[in-house]
């Protein structure tokens, strides 16, 4: 039996009409193309020599609109057609598959709505009938087989008959998609926080641990709507899990909430409860949020024992502090909040190993906040170590940072005794990828005299040419284009230039020569 044959007789059973019995479709051939399900075609062989009557003389929703469900007593059976029970493991139970209802209706005196007005744009799309577009409700998708909610299933190999309603019916939802989630105002009171009263004990540590929970504990504590009481409670709930909650990425948020709400005999207790175990303050002030939460301590703290509490825990650890990626932020807001008398024993350990804390990647930066927020006695003592090893910080990765703030102080008798430590290693600095910055700030932030003594020491040296055409020197001569040309004396800018010109066909054949060339034309253009 041909495709075509095998399809109409398909529509045909579908189609049959319910008030005829014992009709039977002709199926010889088991074995039909398209079809690789044999329980379904062991179920039609034994049925031959339809009947249909009046098929042909109505249209698909004529057929639709004369069928009456109410008359099935078992819903195991073929609507239209006393072809018996499904073929077992075609399709579960409460399933509908195009052919077959396999569902209880919920009142036997419901008549499915398929009047003209209605118009399913394929049959097989519209696979449920359970309920009607104009009065009933959908079931819910938890109550629907699996199959039918999922699209993406598949029972016996047919999961692609087993659709949801259709996606071009846009009065329809999918049935297996759940309801968009609607995301709360930063003003909307969606997330309920019970009263305090009727929390357990721990049940703050984990509304805290929460995101949005936590915000919205936040919240009350800013809008000061807790009583003293709730406060308290608060407290005493926190701080036993201190070091916990203070590195968590949520609650560190809360405790320096809390911190700021408490009184000044609370705040004490708290830094003591903190620097109790010093493995454990060493932790979170190492730690990215725990850093952050020491911070908005410092800040908050106002009475000198407080004070006295916290620069002692941290006065140990200075030195590492200094060094770690976390830790050395805490040296500004001590800086900043307390004074150079309070801040001395703290600074004594960081002045002590200033150089080795300058050849670190975060040293640095903590470096150079003391020297901008220490006083000038506790300046004076970094600014002697420093000048002291200029040279070998120039030459580091990391310290040549620190050797050019100081050059941009602006004090003149500093950035006089650094080139004075630097003098004779100017050209073997030129090469260096680190030290050619420093010998550029040289020129650049020193008087004219002094800027005069680098760049001559580099015109001097005989292999000058070699600093000329170097990937890093070429800027070095460039910074000192620029430097001399605002010197009252122009003698050395015009030595430059002689020397350009003197070499020209080097320059121009160089790629960082011709950089050179470049900036002297931009110079005397500029003039």
């Amino acid at each position: 039996m041909d495709r075509n044959s095998y399809t109409q007789g398909l529509q045909i059973a579908f189609m049959g009409d319910p008030t005829e019995e014992n009709q039977e479709f002709p199926f010889n051939d088991s074995s039909s193309a398209g079809f690789s399900n044999p329980n379904f075609s062991q179920g039609l062989q034994s049925h031959h020599d339809v009947r249909v009557f009046g098929f042909q003389q109505s249209s698909l929703d004529d057929r639709f609109s004369q069928l009456n469900l109410n008359d099935i007593e078992n819903p195991t059976r073929i609507v239209g057609s006393d072809f018996g029970p499904a073929p077992i493991g075609l399709f579960p139970e409460n399933s509908f598959n195009g052919r077959h209802v396999l569902r209880s209706l919920p009142s036997q005196n419901m008549v499915v709505d398929r009047s003209p007005n209605y118009s399913p744009s394929t049959f097989i799309e519209h696979n449920v009938f359970d309920f009607d577009t104009n009065t009933q409700r959908r079931t819910p998708p938890s109550e629907r087989p699996y199959n039918l909610c999922d699209p993406m299933r598949s029972v016996n190999g047919l999961g692609s008959t087993m659709m949801r309603p259709s996606m071009h019916d846009h009065h329809h939802q999918p049935l297996h998609s759940p309801p968009p989630r609607q995301l709360p105002r930063e003003n909307s009171s969606y997330y309920y926080i019970p009263p305090l009263t009727e929390l357990k004990a721990g049940d703050i540590c984990t509304v805290a641990k929460d995101r949005d929970r936590c915000l919205a504990f936040q919240k009350k504590l800013d809008n000061e709507v807790l009583t003293r009481g709730e406060i308290d409670m608060i407290f005493m709930e926190v701080k036993d899990h201190l070091h916990e909650l203070m590195v968590h990425r949520f609650a560190n948020y809360l405790i320096q909430k809390l911190f700021k709400a408490i009184n000044n005999e609370q705040r004490t207790q708290l830094l003591l409860l903190l620097i109790r175990s010093h493995q454990r303050f060493f932790q979170v002030c190492t730690n990215l949020y725990g850093s952050r939460t020491i911070q908005k301590f410092i800040e908050i703290i106002n009475i000198q024992e407080q004070k006295c509490i916290l620069l002692s825990a941290l006065k140990p650890i200075a030195i590492t502090l200094a060094k770690d990626s976390n830790g050395h932020h805490i040296f500004e807001p001590c800086l900043k909040k307390f004074s150079s008398e309070e801040t001395m024993h703290l600074m004594d350990g960081i002045i002590q190993h200033c150089v080795d804390i300058a050849i670190n990647k975060s040293g640095c930066c903590a470096l150079q906040q003391c020297l901008t927020h220490a006083n000038d006695e506790v300046s004076g003592h970094f600014l002697v170590r420093i000048v002291a090893n200029a040279l070998f910080l120039s030459e580091d990765k990391y310290g040549n940072y620190v050797v050019q703030f100081v050059l941009q102080m602006g004090l003149p008798w500093v950035t006089s005794m650094i080139i004075g430590q630097l003098q004779g290693s100017f050209v073997s600095l030129c090469y260096s990828k680190y030290g050619s910055n420093v010998v550029e700030k040289c020129m650049k932030e020193s008087e004219e005299q002094l800027s005069a003594r680098v760049i001559i020491e580099i015109l001097n040296d005989p292999d000058y040419l070699k600093v000329f055409g170097h990937d890093y020197g070429n800027f070095v001569i460039q910074s000192a284009l620029w430097a001399s040309k605002g010197h009252a004396n122009l003698g050395i800018h015009n030595a430059i230039h002689c020397l350009i010109r003197k070499h020209y066909s080097f320059l121009q054949s160089s790629p960082f020569g011709r950089r050179i060339l470049s900036a002297a034309s931009k110079c005397r253009r500029s003039t």
